[in-house]
């Protein structure tokens, strides 16, 4: 009989072979998916692909599960009182839950287990978020059928163990795919009715929808990093706060971060959504390049100062440490960054050229 702390070694080893593979994200999801279904007893399954600073959804693979409970697990996830979300679970510090324990035992407590779980003959729902402390790089959602029961602390263990070893392949994943501000599509608009429908698009978000079609798409068939966002600004209208911006960034096939920006038309929770889909600016795109970069967060505010143009002596003072510190988190991010001189960080940061510092970039020395 095979332990599990044996099986735990056998599938640490198949995490290596497949992070060697270099798989894109969604085939990569297809193989987690069959790598991990018998030992957690898996018997339905939703990856996703995030937005590394805020954790929104971005995009979805989908295993045995009815595409057209999407929008609606969209709506519960950002806006309504549930005992399990993957927002929540940051919130806790933790990286895996299952429903039945974060409910405690109450499941009918649950929207999502009343209207998506039950009626589909699943018991229980596992909910894990590959977070580093670089980023939010995906997330994924584990059913089982009723008759195999809840899952068990061991099995949450398991996934808990391996979910940082997913978070590092799906972080390698999006090294190298900040854009390099070419070639990027145009602004673009899209309207979405109240139950996730496409209402109109112009051309450009047109091509945009299609850039971002999903092997598992929403019946509405449209991509979900938009509903998620639309959702997003419908929960906060709903809460009043229409003052927060509801924002998402979106990574293209071929690697290009797009901006959504999500508003109610005529400040209606229950109305259309108009999404505007931009090119990522160089602020947005920084944090992107900082994240893929594996940079702690410390260095991250230093990179931050750096490419702002700031000498050695003003980052110590901004953050409050000494100048020997801060060329210690240089020499570091330098090294993570395969670079050996600000100039040549800053040109790897915008993707041009080294030597060549970017519009609005300045590179100083110490």
């Amino acid at each position: 009989m095979v332990t599990r702390s044996r099986m735990e070694r056998e599938l640490l080893g198949v995490l290596r072979d497949l992070a060697a593979a270099e798989l894109p994200l969604g085939k990569l999801f297809t193989q987690l998916n069959l790598m991990l279904k018998e030992p957690l007893g898996v018997d339905a399954s939703c990856w996703h692909g995030t937005d590394p600073a805020s954790g929104m959804v971005t995009s979805t693979v989908m295993e045995n599960l009815d595409p057209r409970g999407f929008e609606r697990a969209a709506y519960l996830e950002l806006w309504a009182p549930e005992p399990l979300t993957f927002a929540g679970l940051r919130a806790l510090g933790k990286r895996v839950d299952s429903l039945s324990h974060a409910a405690k035992g109450k499941l009918d407590d649950s929207a999502r287990y009343r209207e998506l779980i039950a009626p589909f003959g699943f018991g229980d729902e596992m909910r894990v978020n590959f977070d580093l402390p670089s980023g939010c790089w995906g997330a994924a959602t584990f059913l089982r059928a009723k008759d195999r029961g809840a899952y068990t602390e061991a099995e949450v263990g398991m996934m808990d163990r391996f979910s940082s070893h997913i978070g590092q392949m799906l972080w390698r994943s999006y090294r190298g795919t900040v854009p390099q501000g070419e070639g990027q599509p145009l602004p673009g608009i899209a309207v979405l009715g109240p139950r996730g429908h496409l209402m109109s698009a112009d051309p450009r978000a047109e091509a945009v929808l299609a850039e971002l079609a999903e092997t598992s798409p929403s019946s509405t068939g449209v991509p979900s990093g938009l509903i998620t966002v639309a959702e997003h600004a419908r929960g906060l209208g709903a809460a009043g706060r229409m003052d927060v911006p509801s924002r998402s960034r979106v990574r293209t096939s071929t690697g290009q971060w797009l901006t959504l920006h999500a508003s109610l038309l005529e400040g209606r929770p229950d109305g259309q959504v108009a999404i505007v889909v931009t090119p990522a600016t160089p602020a947005e795109v920084l944090p992107m390049a900082l994240m893929s970069l594996g940079l702690t967060a410390r260095e991250q505010d230093v990179a931050i100062l750096v490419a702002r143009g700031n000498n050695t002596s003003t980052i110590a003072r901004s953050l409050f440490i000494t100048p020997a510190t801060v060329q210690d988190h240089l020499k570091s991010i330098f090294t993570k960054a395969g670079v050996r001189s600000r100039r040549e960080f800053i040109a790897r940061l915008v993707g041009t050229s080294a030597g060549q510092a970017p519009a609005g970039v300045t590179a100083r020395g110490a």
